[in-house]
């Protein structure tokens, strides 16, 4: 490091560390990509003037919003960013969604994979996202995040394999896959076994362990479709029953098609493809046992409330009661073909009223929302902790920053409050600039 590089002090009436106390009067101190300093302004500017000898330079930007990390979001498909047509449709069911994604991803012509997954990349940049977990079906399209600087991991997405063709090529053509992907500069990559009902039973044994070999974590569509909830009492003898007798089953829809009531969280809790180093995404089918059975295996659940409503799955997402017992949370948007945008704040203000009407009581809705949306995020991939880590502001930490144009009032701890509803309720299209590693990747405040 070089001790006599240029510090940039950054202030703002409301900074939100988020692993800490959010701050009046704050300010950021950022020294070659990470956070040097933070606390209230007149505490880091002494802290700089102390460090006078080995700070060098001081140069200070003022913004009059609020400050938070980088935001994260824990599931989108950047490749499909020029299907937003799809995705600005109503469906009568999670079939006629598929069949209208299916039209334009399977029609002829050359879609251009590369240059859309890189244009939704710069459209999170712009609203303050830092961050993803982004799932690639097509090779072209797996440089999204390191075209924009975006931490995060690709997840090659792994479908429609059964188990007699898996068993043939499908582990050579998944290990060729990734070479190529890390061929192209993509240095955090992991595998998404696309869902339960779309792969066998021998690809969702395999891929977990395979993963697990590489060092490389696992995304899943998991309780996503009205299919995947369990149906109890079942036509078999019992949850146990089917479990013991799990070798018999070639998938999924093979279980379903028994008769057995379980779900496709149980069931693929039988395959151990859960773990602390798999989240999944939507979650909306998930029973107090399913949810019992994700916070045990310290599964991140990647919450995307729009998504669900254009893809008709039938229900919402039981927030409320994942919040209230306990089971790790992050938002996710989806991609643009099932979404009408990359903003994460839309998804935050959707599950705001979500939760309360279902009845969540507690008086910290906002800054949980808040931490769902960066430290959450972080945490489903595994980001949240070490030299690298990101959803945060705190020493050390990445200098990744977002910096909204909310009104801000801390004159009394009501008005605080006040202020960070309005931020995740309305606070979608207000980022201003946003800093990744201390790098400013995009401004409307000093330029």
């Amino acid at each position: 490091m070089n001790d006599k590089a240029t510090v940039t002090l950054y202030t703002a009436p409301l900074v939100i560390p988020v692993t800490g106390p959010v701050i009046c009067d704050g300010a950021v101190a950022v020294r070659d990509g990470r956070v040097l300093h933070v606390g209230t302004r007149d505490w880091v500017e002494q802290k700089l003037r102390d460090d006078r000898k080995d700070a060098g330079d001081v140069e200070t930007r003022n913004w009059h919003g609020l400050v938070t990390p980088g935001l994260v979001n824990a599931h989108t498909h950047l490749q499909y960013t020029g299907m937003a047509s799809v995705g600005q449709s109503t469906y009568p069911s999670f079939r006629d969604w598929e069949l209208a994604f299916n039209k334009i991803y399977d029609s002829p012509e050359r879609k251009p994979w590369r240059e859309w997954a890189h244009e939704g990349a710069r459209m999170m940049v712009e609203a303050g996202t830092t961050a993803a977990a982004d799932i690639a079906s097509d090779l072209e399209a797996a440089d999204a995040l390191t075209s924009q600087g975006m931490h995060g991991i690709t997840y090659w997405e792994v479908m429609d394999w059964n188990n007699e063709d898996w068993q043939r090529k499908g582990v050579q053509d998944l290990l060729a896959q990734i070479e190529v992907i890390r061929s192209m500069g993509v240095t955090e990559i992991g595998i998404s076994p696309h869902a339960p009902y779309s792969l066998g039973s021998g690809p969702l044994l395999d891929l977990p362990d395979i993963a697990r070999r590489l060092g490389m974590r696992l995304h899943v569509h998991l309780g996503e479709t009205p299919a995947e909830a369990g149906k109890l009492p079942s036509k078999l003898t019992n949850q146990t029953s089917w479990a013991w007798n799990r070798t018999e089953w070639s998938g999924f829809n093979d279980l379903k098609r028994a008769g057995a009531g379980a779900s496709a969280i149980q069931f693929l809790d039988q395959l151990a493809v859960l773990g602390p180093d798999v989240h999944i995404a939507h979650g909306v089918h998930a029973s107090r046992e399913d949810r019992r059975i994700l916070r045990q295996r310290g599964v991140s659940v990647a919450l995307c409330p729009r998504s669900n409503r254009i893809t008709c799955t039938q229900k919402n997402a039981p927030i409320a009661r994942y919040l209230e017992e306990g089971n790790p949370l992050s938002v996710g948007t989806d991609s643009l073909s099932s979404c009408p945008s990359l903003d994460v704040l839309d998804d935050v203000s959707v599950l705001y009223d979500l939760a309360i009407a279902q009845g969540y009581e507690g008086a910290d809705l906002s800054h949980r929302l808040i931490r769902m949306m960066t430290l959450g995020g972080a945490e489903s991939m595994g980001l949240n902790c070490g030299p690298k880590r990101i959803g945060q502001i705190n020493v050390g930490a990445s200098a990744d920053l977002a910096f909204f144009d909310i009104p801000v009032n801390v004159s009394s701890p009501q008005a605080l409050e006040d202020t960070l509803e309005e931020f995740v309720r309305h606070g979608s299209g207000s980022c201003k600039a946003t800093i990744i590693e201390g790098s400013v990747v995009y401004d409307r405040i000093w330029n």
